[in-house]
């Protein structure tokens, strides 16, 4: 009985030790596979933050740029061609017709670069804000005569520090480009409100759309767009459907 005993002790002393190792391996395996999956989180989370900080050091980039060239054209392109057209206003000629035309060219040529300065200048549009320069936009589509055009505004998009304020127009302005070179719409809507949480904006077109499922993290223009809300706090949405045109929403936190 004593030996039974004592190998019974044995063998539950060996089971025991077993068990504790596998218990022991079983946590290290969980314990690294929950610390492998943190890395990996925190590697992925890096590497965003990198891409984000990358973007906002090209955009600071392009806004500097931007802005040069806006004062460039103000104070140099602008008064040049304003002195052509009083040369040409000065030249004796019997075709008067034709003076006159290329004075019209002349004139619209400098309100054209005008509107471009404005349009680039980065110190100019902070201090009308976003909504303001919102309009501006609305203004020169419409003066093409090729969109029907429809702003709602009710809300003021306060929450933007002057830097976010400047990247959500670079975006509106490169959305509202890709919608003139590429969706074949006659109509653009532009919607902003706001609830108790966020300020949202809305652009949707009419054009021809595309299969927004397909395209997803594959166009480089869309990505721009997304990262670029991530930038400033909020978010976009792109739904999109061939033939039934886009609607593109951001979202941005009032905190």
């Amino acid at each position: 009985m004593q030996g039974i005993s004592g190998d019974f002790i044995i063998v539950l002393g060996g089971t025991t030790l077993l068990l504790c190792i596998f218990g022991f391996i079983f946590y290290f395996v969980i314990a690294y596979n929950k610390r492998y999956r943190k890395y990996e989180a925190e590697k992925v989370e890096m590497r965003k933050q990198f891409e984000l900080e990358k973007l906002q050091s090209q955009l600071e980039i392009q806004e500097q740029t931007l802005k040069n060239i806006s004062g460039e054209i103000h104070d140099n392109i602008g008064q040049i061609l304003s002195l052509v057209g009083l040369e040409i206003s000065t030249i004796p000629t019997e075709n008067t017709e034709k003076i006159n035309h290329t004075s019209e060219l002349l004139d619209r040529a400098i309100a054209d670069l005008r509107n471009l300065s404005k349009r680039l200048d980065t110190d100019r549009i902070s201090s009308i804000g976003i909504i303001e320069a919102i309009k501006h936009e609305v203004k020169l589509l419409e003066r093409t005569g090729t969109f029907a055009t429809e702003l709602t505004v009710d809300a003021d998009l306060e929450m933007l520090s002057p830097d976010k304020t400047i990247i959500l127009y670079r975006i509106i302005q490169e959305i509202l480009n890709n919608i003139i070179k590429h969706s074949k719409a006659t109509k653009i809507t532009i919607h902003i409100w706001e609830n108790d949480t966020e300020g949202v904006l809305t652009i949707t077109d009419n054009g021809v759309g595309f299969d927004s499922a397909e395209k997803e993290g594959k166009g480089l223009g869309l990505n721009n767009i997304l990262n670029r809300a991530r930038l400033i706090g909020g978010s976009a949405t792109i739904e999109s459907h061939i033939n039934k045109g886009t609607i593109i929403t951001f979202r941005i936190p009032k905190k």
